[in-house]
């Protein structure tokens, strides 16, 4: 999957969603007064165990041992959209090697209620610079069938935010935290689409015309003797020379 990278994630609607009544989930907002808080808590969303706002996630949870406490306490993080921008250099590089980095959610919208419920019936694809992306799309507490239709259904909204759709996915596996990825579609990509100009002639090599130039060998050179490399019998003529030189004087 090929693409610019987004900060904002797409929302991906589930058939069964994943977050139960069980599930932690952490709400930063944006306002810093008490009344807007308060008023979050109060909302009938039993999954929402805790608000904190930004300007606590600046001075209460600055330390890195209480941040990741932070994390492991919460399944899921749901923010303002209005800070969701500024959140990637607040929070650090934890809450994204953990997976989990927040969700947006529209807190001015009329019913707020009914939207951070609709954002706990959806799964995130946050798309990165990379071309491999992982997007949650279920527990292993759900049902084997649960899983199947909340991976086909995810994987049909994904295809429509990727460019070129399924024609840009070459491949697709599910896995769990700790385990090998299990493969479940494979595609090859499409060949190149060759541009032709009418008026312009192309040439190319055949096999019979490679083959010939390999059959050309070069002529090997010939190497030149070195003085010691001189026959023996020229050392032998040269032999009496020095005796009868030694003999005259």
């Amino acid at each position: 999957i090929t693409g610019k990278e987004r900060h904002k994630p797409y929302r991906i609607p589930l058939r069964t969603p994943m977050y139960r009544e069980t599930s932690s989930v952490c709400l930063i907002t944006k306002g810093n007064e008490n009344t807007s808080v308060e008023a979050l808590k109060e909302l009938n969303v039993p999954q929402i165990k805790d608000v904190i706002t930004v300007l606590q996630l600046k001075t209460e949870y600055k330390s890195y041992e209480i941040r990741r406490q932070l994390i492991a306490q919460h399944d899921l993080f749901l923010t303002d959209d209005r800070v969701v921008g500024s959140l990637p250099e607040i929070l650090g590089v934890k809450f994204f090697k953990a997976k989990k980095t927040p969700a947006p959610v529209n807190l001015l919208a009329g019913d707020v209620e009914k939207e951070i419920k609709k954002a706990l019936s959806c799964t995130y694809y946050r798309q990165g610079k990379g071309t491999c992306n992982a997007v949650k799309v279920g527990m292993t507490t759900m049902a084997a069938p649960e899983l199947a239709d909340n991976i086909e259904c995810a994987m049909n909204a994904i295809a429509k935010c990727i460019s070129k759709g399924w024609d840009n996915i070459q491949s697709v596996g599910i896995k769990t935290g700790k385990s090998l990825t299990l493969p479940i579609y494979n595609s090859l990509p499409n060949p190149p689409t060759i541009i032709g100009d009418t008026g312009v002639k192309t040439e190319t090599i055949s096999a019979s015309s490679k083959d010939g130039a390999a059959e050309k060998t070069e002529k090997p050179k010939k190497s030149k003797k070195s003085p010691m490399s001189r026959p023996s019998n020229i050392a032998e003529k040269t032999q009496p020379k020095k005796r009868a030189a030694a003999g005259a004087s």
